[in-house]
């Protein structure tokens, strides 16, 4: 059983093993009642920004743990990346985290991108779903690492990347998948967006490493995008585990993704 009060410590614990980016700040701000922060290089002056999705199961995670890492990607990027602390299962499960990010983006008054990690590239796709549902906003593209869009657990990486997986097994996804779920099916596109229909969805950029057991995840979301008629990019991180960025940003492999980011937001900001 999870422990969620010391998963979550631990968790936090995990995300701060590196000290964040230099030459980045952080502001605290409240946007549609939701805790927010801002990182912001210095010198910036892109008029387009980031919003980032942190990943955490939907059941860990906030600002910051994430905050070493984004620090790097709003670095990485020049941008200015505005992250979002949105509520946590079980307290409250779906579809609250959506319901964050949504209310959140829909405050937003310029250009924007979306990138999430795990549970958080879930809740990216599901938040473009949600805005396109409700006329809101649309991102110029997103970008998602590790993500974690099928809550079924049912891919057979799991069985093929079981030892080579050191960090997550199916049986801690499949109860945090319930605790957010809250009894509503699994495989319901909100929940698991990889079973959705993405029609005229901005570009998406996919990364993910070879060893995890939600490589499939990954795998079957740019098929699906791909059928779907949107421009998707699948790349795969060799030898690498979930969100390896998280785990330690100066590897090859993580400045290897942050270089990769860059470029694939470059490229859509400029057209």
């Amino acid at each position: 059983m999870i422990n969620f009060n010391e998963g979550r410590i631990g968790f936090e614990a995990i995300g701060n093993t590196y000290p964040p980016a230099e030459n980045v700040t952080r502001e605290n701000v409240t946007i549609a009642g939701i805790p927010c922060a801002w990182f912001i290089p210095t010198d910036v002056n892109t008029a387009d920004i980031a919003v980032f999705i942190h990943g955490g199961a939907f059941i860990f995670g906030s600002i910051n743990s994430h905050a070493p890492m984004v620090s790097y990607i709003a670095q990485a990027l020049n941008r200015k990346v505005l992250v979002i602390d949105y509520r946590l299962a079980p307290e409250h499960p779906f579809p609250a985290g959506i319901d964050d990010c949504v209310a959140v983006i829909q405050q937003l008054d310029q250009p924007f991108g979306i990138i999430g990690d795990s549970a958080g590239g879930n809740l990216t796709m599901a938040t473009q779903l949600k805005l396109k549902a409700v006329n809101g906003p649309a991102p110029l593209y997103s970008i998602v690492i590790s993500p974690w869009v099928d809550l079924t657990c049912s891919n057979e990486s799991y069985i093929r990347n079981k030892i080579a997986d050191t960090l997550l097994s199916r049986e801690y996804l499949m109860e945090a998948a319930n605790a957010y779920a809250a009894g509503q099916e699994l495989s319901a596109p909100l929940l698991s967006p990889v079973n959705a229909v993405f029609n005229d969805l901005a570009p998406v950029l996919i990364m993910c490493g070879t060893n995890e057991i939600l490589e499939d995840d990954s795998v079957h979301l740019h098929k699906q995008l791909i059928q779907s008629g949107v421009n998707a990019t699948l790349e795969l991180f060799e030898g690498e585990l979930h969100v390896w960025p998280f785990m330690n940003i100066h590897t090859k492999a993580s400045r290897k993704a942050l270089s990769n980011m860059a470029h694939f937001v470059t490229e859509q900001t400029n057209k």
